[in-house]
């Protein structure tokens, strides 16, 4: 019984990893075929896989986020991140010279958790405990990421990540749903999701960056332990 649990185990694994390889082998210079190719593997990142370590990322879960900014004082838990499966990649291109990757998408994402807030929000006074839905239209999402060649154990040239820099940009709407603001005070409450929503471009500017930090770690890492597990002749003609 034993064995044939190991060998079931090995056929799934081997399978995450054949369904994981690139749809089509591009030059590092055909930013539009590195395009499409990185679209035809959306749905195998949302999925994760598991043979790589990699977490699925839609749903995404992200479970505790902090922000202390601006006066802000902002634990979320319990968060859980959606709409990456959906995303549409706008720009792949990899810059061998300067060995730089470069990875644009943008996509409607959602994100649903529990919340505790203190402090000031802008120029009001927040306070309070309870549910948060945050709706972000048309998130666009820029990753540069630097990148090193090394030898694998097997002597084949992969690619090695470090570190990555992001931009964003939320382009048509922002919606904000927090349940028990000010102890459940119906009229504060009302007031304060209003100039949330209406304010929603100002917000996702301040403090946009500091609530992406963890989701964009995991998008990285999702990319990092795919194209570390290959050899560079795999994935691109150089």
């Amino acid at each position: 019984m034993g064995a044939i649990f190991y060998s079931l185990l090995v056929l799934m694994q081997v399978t995450a990893l054949l369904s994981a390889s690139p749809p089509q082998k591009c030059k590092s210079s055909d930013s539009e075929c590195l395009t499409s190719a990185a679209q035809a593997m959306t749905a195998v990142f949302a999925d994760g896989i598991p043979a790589l370590g990699t977490d699925p990322l839609d749903v995404m879960h992200v479970g505790s986020i902090k922000v202390d900014l601006a006066g802000l004082k902002l634990n979320l838990s319990n968060t859980d991140i959606t709409g990456l499966r959906n995303a549409v990649i706008d720009k792949v291109r990899i810059d061998m010279a300067k060995k730089q990757l470069l990875v644009v998408f943008h996509t409607d994402v959602s994100l649903k958790g529990q919340y505790k807030a203190s402090g000031r929000l802008l120029i009001l006074p927040i306070s309070g405990d309870g549910d948060v839905i945050v709706d972000l239209k048309n998130y666009q999402l820029e990753m540069t990421i630097p990148f090193t060649i090394v030898k694998s154990k097997d002597g084949k040239d992969t690619i090695d990540m470090k570190e990555f820099k992001t931009t964003f940009d939320v382009r048509d709407n922002g919606h904000y749903v927090l349940t028990n603001l000010f102890n459940g005070n119906k009229v504060l409450s009302d007031a304060m999701l209003k100039f949330m929503n209406d304010n929603w471009k100002i917000l996702s500017q301040e403090f946009g960056g500091a609530l992406l930090v963890k989701p964009n770690k995991k998008i990285f890492n999702a990319i990092k332990k795919y194209l570390q597990s290959k050899p560079l002749d795999e994935i691109v003609e150089v």
